[in-house]
Parts: structure tokens; sequence; C-alpha cells
């Protein structure tokens, strides 16, 4: 471990629901709807039980191999070289997807709300925080989400609360039109959030009560589940075939909300979900950090934040040359490496790790005389 102090198991569900919602709330309903159509909600709970296999993965290497992170305990699962050639590929892996995270949170900003504003503005305002929050270490990231977290579930409620007066809900029907297989592959393209939980092989060393991790996981799994079923279902109800057309959903549901005489609250919640998104990007710069120095093997490794900080302002300027491409990229390119990172390895590694102690077993059993 190169991480002083414990996190409180009761903060898992938080920052779970905190890491994975935000981006998701935002694309999610479009990609899963130009798929699955009027069905895109059934996708959704599809995919959440898978999200909760890569939980029960993810505690169970956790559980085996106390005090060590999946960059640490690769290398006893598959040796030594290969562990090293895996921790390498995480350590690209949560560089990479933060370059992501970092654009899409500019994209919005930028397109949606002060398009005069050079995008490199709001890249490097988040960025900032993030690498003081990085520095001071996982405590930090997890207090301020106490803050956050509420906050961003109230105003995600309240839109959804506030829409059932435009909702019409033969738009959700007639129910399976098309058979299962375009609610499968819609379900496929949600897999890109859902195995996000990853971060918590990077953190179920640093819980103060690791054998409550599972539950609690998996508690937060449901609750972005069942977030995802809601607001899919709201958008395609509120907005019906045009919700293929839309370029975020989720704000224009809130645009299109009233509450009296207040009118456009997309300022208000966009005011909560850049909070959503500092945590997230917050967390996956963390796992960033502390992947590449166990992966060196330096203890004081908070100091890499900076170097990573700025190679990640880099990346995410120029990797990407417009919405389209970002876009594109979820929907059609990044799924692949992504769940194969988030999702695929993971359960290979539990699978493999459940052989060897079989093995182990019967290598120990003593022979008849």
């Amino acid at each position: 471990m190169l991480e002083d102090g414990k996190i409180p198991y009761r903060c898992v569900i938080g920052i779970i629901i905190t890491t994975i919602a935000p981006t998701a709330i935002l694309y999610l309903p479009t990609i899963t709807y130009k798929e699955a159509r009027q069905d895109g909600w059934i996708s959704v709970f599809i995919t959440t039980f898978v999200g909760l296999l890569v939980v029960y993965v993810i505690t169970g290497l956790g559980t085996m191999y106390k005090d060590k992170t999946i960059i640490e305990y690769s290398a006893d699962i598959i040796g030594k070289v290969p562990g090293k050639i895996l921790g390498f590929l995480y350590c690209v892996h949560f560089i990479y997807i933060n370059a992501f995270i970092l654009r899409e949170f500019a994209e919005l900003l930028a397109g949606a709300f002060m398009v005069e504003t050079p995008m490199l503005f709001f890249i490097i305002g988040i960025i900032l925080p993030s690498i003081y929050g990085v520095y001071k270490g996982l405590e930090v990231i997890i207090r301020v989400n106490q803050m956050i977290f509420p906050i961003f579930m109230i105003s995600i409620l309240a839109i959804l609360l506030y829409s059932i007066k435009d909702m019409d809900f033969t738009n959700i029907l007639p129910i399976m039109e098309n058979g299962i297989e375009p609610i499968l592959l819609g379900g496929y393209r949600n897999l890109l959030w859902f195995t996000e939980v990853i971060v918590l092989a990077m953190f179920i060393p640093y819980i103060n009560r690791p054998d409550k991790v599972r539950k609690l996981s998996m508690i937060a799994i449901i609750i972005i589940g069942l977030l995802g079923m809601l607001i899919n279902a709201t958008i395609v109800a509120t907005f019906g075939v045009n919700t293929e057309y839309l370029t975020y959903p989720y704000l224009s549901l809130a645009r299109y909300v009233s509450v009296g005489f207040i009118e456009r609250l997309d300022s208000i919640i966009m005011f909560m979900w850049i909070g959503g998104v500092f945590i997230k990007i917050a967390v996956f710069h963390y796992c960033a950090t502390l992947a590449i120095g166990q992966w060196l093997e330096i203890k004081k490794f908070k100091f890499l934040s900076i170097p990573i900080g700025i190679l990640l302002v880099i990346l995410s300027y120029v990797l990407w040359d417009n919405l389209t491409m970002v876009k594109y990229e979820i929907t059609y390119v990044a799924i692949v490496p992504f769940v194969i990172m988030q999702g695929v390895i993971p359960v290979l590694l539990f699978i493999l790790t459940k052989i060897k102690k079989i093995l182990f077993k019967k290598t120990k059993k003593p022979k008849n005389i």
C-alpha cells in the first residue's frame, strides 16, 4: 500500500454513484435510444446485472488479496512480467479515460453554455483543483464528495419529478416492439459506464471495512440502474422520437422543465453537475496517480498528480477535434477496450485465482498409503 489513512465504508455508495452517473446521464439516453428505441430502460435494467457481476468480481479479488490494488495483485495471479504489462495497461487506461471525461466536460460547457470561451479554459479550470485534491489524498476527495453527492442526487431527482406533467407514456409503448436484439445492443452500449466501478479495484485496500464493500457497492449499482431506467423512460416519454437527435438529452429535459415562474433550470442543474464531474475526474486522476506510483514502486507518489494533470490537459485537448468525434468514440470505438479493461480482465483474474486455489488444495491433499 502506498496511501495512508482509511476511508469510512459508508462513503462507498456515494463515491461510486458520483464516479459513474455524471457522464452517464448526459450520453446514455440518446445512445441507448438509437439502438433500443423506447425500450432503452430495459437495456439499462439488463446492464445493471452486468454491473453487479463486475462488483462481485472486483470485491472478491479485493478480499482475496487484502491490502493490494489490481496493479499489485495482477503480478501475484499471472506472474511478475505479465503482471507488470497489465499494470502498465491500467496506468494508460486510467489516464486515457480521464482525458476523455475532461473533453466531455469541456465540450458541454463550451458548446452549450459559453460558446465564446476557449475550451482549454474549462479543461485547466477543473484539472487544477483535481491536482490539488489528488495531492492531498483520497480521503479529501471522499470528504468533498460527501458534500456534493446529496445535492447532485437531489438535482437529478427534482428534474425527473417536475417532468411528470410533460410526459406522454404512450411514447414508451409498445414494449419490445422489435424483439430482444436491439435491447441487448442498447445494453452493450451502456457497459462503458457500468464497468467504471473498476475504481473499486484501486480503493478497496483503503476502506476501513472491506467486508462491507460488496454489499454497499451493489446497492450503488442498483441505484445507478434505477436512475438510468427512470432517466431513459422520462426523456423518451417527454421527447418521443426526437430523443435520437438530442445532443444532451438530460440538459434538454432541464431546459424544458419549469417550476412556477422559474424557467430554464439548466444553469442550476449544470452547476450541480459540474460538482459531480469534478469528483469523477478527481477519482480517475487519483487512480492514474496511484497506479503509476505502484507500477514504478514509488513510495511518495502524490507529486505525480502534477505531471499527470498536465498530460491530461494535453491529451484531452488534442486527441479529439470536435463533439462528433467524442460521441462516435463513446458509441463505437472506446467501448471495446474500456469494457475489456474494466470488466473482462477482472473477471479473468478472478477465474484464474479460483482455479489456482483449487489446484493448490489438490496438491496439499495427503496421499493414501
